[in-house]
């Protein structure tokens, strides 16, 4: 059964690729080129990346430090074609089918959990619930939120039909709210700060370490 029929299983990958490389959109370099930086500060053995699609910045990933990786999707169709393109150059390339609001999708905690534009799709509270034990103490879990802005929808319009339906989903997060939550649960902030891609779109990075 699918699940619940979310939008996110109508949208062909290559219709999402396009759609964030598009220069009105410019998120797919921005993804990718935060996720270098995370890996770079401190590079973590073990990885798992959120809302994986077809590898979200994974070739930035050196597999001689980063030997195991877990990548989460919802849709199934994103999970196998980031397994053929990426699952060779690691020791370990584990991959888990499933809704995020359903429970935690990890069998063993990684070093640097990864969730770039995805909790805007979610059921926040549920996933707080059990994100601290998705990484290892002193692991860290870096999201990337899209900041609120009334006078722009959510998703832009690049002509690609497949994906406006997103819009009718897409949930903004107070990233203070899911700073202070981890924060109630033994976390502590490690960085945050805006993020804009050549589109003027607005981010910010928040990522919290586990104690």
């Amino acid at each position: 059964m699918k699940h619940l029929q979310s939008p996110w299983l109508e949208v062909p990958l290559l219709d999402y690729e396009r759609h964030m490389d598009a220069p009105s959109v410019a998120q797919a370099s921005m993804i990718a080129e935060t996720l270098r930086q995370l890996v770079k500060q401190k590079p973590p053995q073990s990885l798992g990346l959120l809302g994986s699609t077809g590898g979200n910045g994974l070739d930035q990933i050196d597999p001689a430090v980063t030997r195991r990786v877990v990548t989460v999707d919802i849709n199934p169709e994103y999970l196998e074609v980031c397994r053929e393109r990426h699952a060779k150059r690691f020791d370990s390339f584990e991959q888990v089918n499933c809704d995020l609001s359903k429970g935690c999708p990890f069998t063993e905690p990684v070093e640097l959990v990864y969730a770039a534009l995805v909790l805007e799709y979610i059921d926040l509270d549920a996933f707080l619930n059990y994100a601290p034990s998705l990484v290892t103490k002193n692991g860290r879990i870096a999201f990337v939120f899209q900041n609120r802005d009334k006078l722009r929808s959510p998703v832009s319009d690049t002509g690609i039909s497949m994906l406006l339906p997103l819009a009718k989903v897409h949930l903004s997060v107070n990233v203070d709210e899911v700073a202070n939550q981890l924060l109630a649960r033994g976390m502590s902030v490690d960085e945050r700060r805006a993020m804009q891609t050549p589109s003027g779109k607005l981010f910010t990075l928040l990522v919290m370490t586990k104690h």
